[in-house]
């Protein structure tokens, strides 16, 4: 183990316009206190750590990956950030690190001369702050891909870099994983490979290292003679590369288990290793992931456990380390005053086992977990196929973040919190507080001038509506779960509904729903009492049958609906007549400034009136966002029409879309709409000008990485 000078000095607190902040080597860095700067870590909510390093004075860096910040641990407990604003993304080059943009930051490591780095793993780029606190790129150019060896590493392609290791001559050695390859930048800024033949197998041992084969490498550390140890995850194997550049396998037997303590390392089996530190004793200390364990493997080669007992319930902090629990242990480091370092990464805390003593305590989180970046800017936040929207009365976006389960809002501020689901996919806990409950998929939803919220579920072939109210309880508001029409004139908990698409909210607090199965549009009133609207006057217009998709309903009390099977956009006023809105059938883009009667509108969905009055479709196969005026015409809002993601800060108009779902206002007529497929929330301010205020290109679970009991073989 290498420990290097500190980057950064203890911090000391001032008072800067009323606000906190952080002063280091004459950096100021905002205390953020949504997530814990300025307390004791211990009382601070991590979730996911991915990377640390220790300075000389024992200070602490973590890579808090679900908030893409960089954070450090003084002696005196206090955390504070010190990189990354905690979105999703690259940006800042050249600037404050702490105005910086991270994605899903990882391995770090100190050099010399006091300079930070860090693999910033999705962005695909090693990164470096120097100690006056600015941050640069010094290796990868963005693009997940192999090349550049022998040339400036600015210009080389790494892939997923996950660790990284400064030695006392100015090299940066990283693991590049997704590359299956061992990478050192030199002094000078060159990169080579120095272990791997790219593939993802096994092979080589007693070889020179650049002909062997590693499987999706994770940590890499380097010991006080210069031979490097990586944890070679997918082999299930610890490798030592000497300084002959000739590589051994000096921990685990290649099996997928848990076996082999008090033998010969190399017999032993070791579960997804995710890292390794060296001690001066030649002692070598692994994170054996998947067993719940840190694995010592002593200089004569023998193997033990030093910590955890192979289960993986939190039995809290232990006089004694082999009796203590870990939950899928990450990363490790060495202190300066003895003790070992561990990212217990699913009980959500960094903690630490004094190698005398044997002791463990915890330095850093409480055991709590945040979901996807809740607590942090809404750019930071990983979505999955975000569907239903609205904004509630105090300016909050609320929206259904799908396959998650959960509904989510996003403050005035721009952070991001869950309010409502578990996590657990289901229509359980009604009566109870929502953010207890499970639900299931919930997609289209609506809020109500008293800010209570209605959201579809899937419930079997049927779908059930449920309500949380102000106070943040839920109950079922409509549907029995049988598939059906019936239960007009009664309570509408008792009615059958089919595929609900959307919907709508009146200023009385009539519910209204789009049963698309059914071909109906369906009233709740503010009693419960379901009924069927202009049921017998469908008949009267052309084509009877309708495809009701989106609903909106205007200040007037009239209601329009978006007929996906016509193309058209159909108006039910308070008389219950119908007529067609806008469309004129066919399925094309087209008349744009004119008549909206007359254009052709392709599928349309969901619809939102503006404070003003204006009538906004979201066309999902179009991939665009349309408005009719209060005169009639039709003009185009936002989208290219090409899918995909790209505009952001420039005009809408202009801006690529991939799938728009559902629509809603603020009072100040900025608009905000699901732009599903792109897993993210987007806004057009009364400028036109297009922003993502919640969601990035990270999506799903396995990039939470919480996944716990899954062995997924041959992970990138």
């Amino acid at each position: 183990m290498v420990i290097k000078v500190p980057i950064f000095l203890a911090c000391g607190f001032i008072l800067l316009f009323g606000s906190s902040v952080c002063a280091d080597l004459g950096q100021v860095y905002p205390l953020n206190k949504n997530i814990g700067d300025g307390k004791k870590a211990t009382e601070a909510i991590l979730t996911l750590v991915d990377g640390l390093a220790i300075d000389r004075e024992g200070g602490i860096y973590i890579s808090h990956r679900s908030k893409n910040r960089i954070r450090k641990i003084g002696k005196d407990g206090i955390i504070t950030t010190l990189a990354g604003n905690g979105t999703a993304g690259f940006s800042g080059d050249g600037g404050p690190a702490w105005k910086a943009s991270f994605n899903f930051p990882a391995g770090l490591c100190l050099d010399g001369d006091g300079n930070l780095f860090v693999a910033d793993r999705n962005n695909h780029r090693v990164r470096r702050i120097d100690p006056a606190g600015t941050v640069t790129t010094v290796a990868g150019t963005g693009d997940p891909d192999m090349g550049g060896d022998g040339g400036p590493a600015v210009q080389a392609h790494l892939n997923y870099p996950s660790d990284l290791v400064c030695d006392d001559h100015g090299n940066l050695y990283i693991s590049d994983r997704s590359n299956n390859r061992i990478r050192k930048v030199n002094a000078k800024g060159i990169i080579s490979t120095i272990v791997g033949m790219g593939l993802p197998d096994f092979g080589g041992d007693f070889g020179p290292a650049v002909e062997a084969f590693l499987k999706y490498p994770f940590g890499i550390d380097m010991d006080s003679k210069g031979n490097l140890y990586i944890a070679d995850r997918g082999n299930n194997r610890i490798r030592k590369v000497d300084t002959q550049g000739i590589i051994t396998t000096v921990a685990g037997d290649g099996t997928h288990f848990f076996a082999g303590d008090y033998g010969p390392a190399t017999r032993a089996s070791l579960a997804y290793p995710t890292d390794v530190v060296a001690d001066d004793r030649g002692n070598l200390y692994i994170a054996d992931r998947n067993n719940n364990r840190i694995r010592k493997v002593d200089s004569l080669g023998i193997i033990t456990t030093v910590m955890g007992i192979g289960k993986y319930e939190y039995n809290g902090d232990n006089e004694i380390a082999s009796e203590t629990t870990l939950h899928l242990p990450f990363a490790v480091a060495l202190s300066p005053d003895g003790k070992l370092i561990i990212v217990d990464r699913n009980h959500f805390r960094v903690r630490s086992m004094d190698l005398k003593s044997h002791t463990v305590a915890t330095v850093a989180g409480n055991g709590k977990s945040w979901f996807r970046g809740d607590g942090g800017p809404g750019p930071g936040a990983t979505l999955e196929f975000p569907s239903g929207i609205g904004v509630g009365s105090r300016g909050r976006v609320i929206f259904s973040d799908k396959m998650a389960n959960r509904l989510r809002f996003i403050d005035q501020e721009g952070f991001i919190y869950s309010f409502a689901g578990n996590g657990n996919q289901g229509n359980e806990g009604d009566g109870g507080p929502a953010i207890e409950a499970s639900l299931y998929l919930p997609n289209s939803l609506v809020v109500d001038q008293k800010d209570n919220i209605y959201f579809v579920s899937p419930q079997g072939n049927s779908q059930y509506v449920r309500k949380i109210d102000s106070q943040g309880n839920i109950t079922r508001f409509a549907g029995n779960g049988i598939l059906g029409d019936f239960g007009d004139g009664g309570p509408a908990v008792q009615a059958s509904f089919g595929v609900i698409q959307d919907l709508a909210v009146d200023v009385h607090g009539n519910i209204y729903i789009a049963d698309l199965t059914n071909r109906k549009i369906r009233k709740v009133d503010t009693q419960g009492i379901v009924s069927t609207l202009a049921s017998d006057n469908w008949k009267d217009i052309a084509d009877e049958e309708i495809h009701p998709n989106g609903i909106a309903v205007n200040s007037s009390g009239e209601i329009f609906v978006s007929d996906s099977g016509s193309s058209k956009i159909r108006k039910i006023d308070r008389d219950q007549k119908i007529t067609v809105f806008a469309g004129s059938g066919e399925f094309k883009d087209s008349g744009d400034g004119g008549p909206a009667v007359l254009a052709g509108i392709r599928s349309p969905g969901g619809l939102a009136f503006s404070p003003v009055g204006e009538l906004f479709i979201a066309e999902e196969t179009s991939h665009r966002i349309r408005k009719i005026d209060k005169a009639g015409n039709i003009f185009h809002v936002a989208g290219t029409g090409n899918a995909g993601y790209e505009g952001d800060g420039g005009v809408a108009t202009q801006a690529s879309l991939k799938s728009p779902y559902r629509l809603a206002f603020d009072k100040e007529g900025n608009l905000y709409f699901s732009d599903r497929d792109n897993h993210r929330i987007r806004k057009i301010d009364s400028r036109g000008i297009i922003t993502t205020v919640a969601g990035n290109s990270n999506i799903g679970w396995l990039q939470d990485g919480l996944e716990v009991r899954i062995t997924v073989h041959n992970f990138p």
